[in-house]
């Protein structure tokens, strides 16, 4: 065993304690009984080690992740991604006589939109008797203001396609197969696309299909939900060609523009008057009753990310096998840090000196990893969760938060580069036989923390992020280690 480096209030309890139990002259020590006295004890324990490999997560991000890339350390990785469309149910009138201005946050008819054809118009009040609708164009929009991963020139394609079954599952994991939902049979629409300035892609589609969409508002076909998932069950994002990105894509959906024509009332000079947007057709050869209406993919509805790696698991297994300096974090899916938790080890330790150890208080037990740099593509300093290997899976689908016993998480000190995790609580327990069962074998797992409503909630990181830890073949000053400071009393 070797000393490392305590916080400075470890330091100074230790300093204190030791002083008052050595120094038999110093003041309440004389007058103190002897079963009072503390005696202070700093043990250190290096730990094992290694890099996994997980098949899934829990593809429940804030985005949909989509392309295609290869990466040097951690080989191709593609993401596609299937999913429904919020109907807005009650929300969509076709055509919407809406007026809107330019300081509107919904979509409707500008109310200056005329003044724009002729100066002589005033603004619009209001628009009547709609009729005549007709689609313009319908579009297939994916938007990645966020972010993206990978060479900027590189050109891929995609295809959209129609799903043929309704996506089912109330949550879906990353290694789902949308062939079981999709059989490629209906393709919607496809496009080439690089990344641009402003981070985004249209994907054209039919105007047919915008018109079998718009008909399900116009001819009242459903009234809910679960009624649009059984007209339109959803659609799934392929990529088809090439690699080069991977994008954040922050706001996907169905993105449908049309015009009618109908009565607008507006003045003339000051005066009101009633104009019939055909004749605005005849004399300005445009109608400007044009708007648009967006059914977007986001998280109220069904979706699921298919990710997958080209030989995964023989590269991480070659990575372990050629470097014991370091383990591996990688995600999205990806590699895992396995951690033993040396339990035993820690009460063999107390034991030499307290074999009663029902006099033994931990102060502090904290388990300790130092970060090791990849290159400066991967530097993450987010979050970690420590839990037991067979519990990921149930801690992210039932969206449990960390209680401190079985599941821990733990932010990057950036002074000294190291993660840092706190298991005194289930180390005192488990020394006391409160008779729970306290997992040796954990993993640590990259987390995205968010704040909904007033409670916190954990997600699997989806992103792309790549660190290293310290491992067992490191310096001694860097390897995983176990430092435990606790007293006993007499």
């Amino acid at each position: 065993m070797r000393l490392c480096k305590l916080p400075l209030y470890a330091m100074c309890l230790t300093g204190i304690l030791m002083s008052s139990c050595e120094d038999d002259n110093a003041t309440g020590s004389s007058i103190q009984p002897e079963e009072d006295l503390l005696k202070a004890y700093h043990n250190h324990i290096n730990i094992e080690t290694k890099s996994i490999v997980t098949d899934s997560v829990i593809s429940k991000a804030d985005f949909l992740l989509f392309g295609k890339y290869s990466d040097e350390y951690f080989g191709e990785i593609t993401a596609e991604y299937m999913t429904q469309m919020d109907a807005r149910t009650g929300g969509i009138l076709l055509p919407d006589t809406t007026i809107v201005s330019y300081s509107s946050a919904t979509t409707g008819i500008l109310n200056t939109i005329l003044q724009d054809l002729d100066s002589q118009y005033g603004k619009i009040t209001k628009v009547s008797n709609p009729r005549n609708f007709t689609i313009d164009s319908t579009i297939y929009l994916m938007q990645y203001a966020s972010g993206f991963w990978g060479d900027s020139t590189s050109l891929q394609s995609l295809k959209v396609y129609e799903l043929n079954k309704e996506m089912d599952q109330p949550k879906y994991y990353t290694n789902v197969n949308p062939a079981d939902y999709c059989d490629q049979s209906i393709l919607l629409g496809e496009t080439n696309y690089q990344i641009q300035n402003k981070r985004e892609i249209r994907v054209p589609l039919s105007n047919d299909f915008g018109k079998r969409i718009a008909s399900y508002y116009t001819d009242k076909k459903g009234s809910s939900q679960a009624d649009f998932n059984n007209y339109f069950k959803g659609v799934y994002v392929r990529q088809t060609f090439n690699e080069g990105t991977l994008l954040k894509v922050d706001v996907s959906g169905l993105l449908i523009y049309y015009h009618y024509d109908a009565d607008i009332q507006t003045t003339i000079g000051g005066k009101d008057t009633t104009i019939k947007s055909e004749s605005l057709k005849e004399k300005y050869g445009t109608t400007p009753l044009v708007t648009s209406f967006f059914l977007s993919a986001n998280k109220t509805v069904k979706r699921a990310n298919a990710i997958q790696h080209s030989n995964w698991t023989e590269m991480v297994e070659k990575i372990q096998q050629n470097d014991s300096l370091q383990t591996y974090m990688y995600t999205p899916v990806g590699v895992f840090t396995e951690v033993e938790i040396p339990y035993d080890a820690i009460m063999d330790s107390v034991k030499r000196n307290a074999k009663d150890t029902s006099k033994v208080l931990f102060n502090s037990i904290r388990l300790v990893f130092h970060k090791k740099k990849i290159n400066d593509k991967y530097l993450y300093n987010g979050q970690l969760l420590l839990i037991e290997k067979d519990s990921v899976e149930n801690f992210f689908y039932n969206n449990k938060t960390p209680d401190g016993l079985t599941s821990f998480t733990c932010t990057i000190d950036s002074k000294t580069d190291s993660y840092a995790i706190n298991l005194t609580k289930p180390t005192q327990n488990r020394m006391r036989q409160d008779g729970k069962y306290y997992a040796s074998k954990m993993v640590l797992v990259p987390v995205i923390r968010t704040l909904e409503g007033s409670e916190f909630s954990y997600n699997q990181q989806l992103w792309i992020t790549g660190t290293s830890l310290y491992g067992t073949a490191a310096p001694d000053s860097l390897k995983p280690c176990v430092d435990i400071i606790y007293t006993k009393r007499n």
